[in-house]
């Protein structure tokens, strides 16, 4: 289980990078009126983002029925 925290901790850092970049390149694009760039961030950078954001969430699902989970969780 300790390779799925692992697997887990990347891709949520990876996919809060994604996001924040998203987020920050289409809004410099609207700061500078260029909708290409609105565009292109969504067609570059979204299929990165949600495949680290599902692997993320599979890595939870996964740790959230492991026996050290649920050993933390009563204590």
């Amino acid at each position: 289980m300790r390779l799925m925290k692992i697997l887990f901790l990347v891709f949520l850092a990876l996919f809060m990078i994604g996001g924040t970049a998203i987020v920050g390149t289409q809004l410099a694009g609207v700061l500078s009126l260029n909708g290409d760039l609105v565009s292109g961030a969504k067609q570059i950078l979204y299929p990165w983002t949600f495949s680290f954001a599902t692997a993320c969430a599979l890595c939870a699902f996964v740790l959230q029925y492991s026996k050290e989970y649920k050993e933390d969780e009563q204590d």
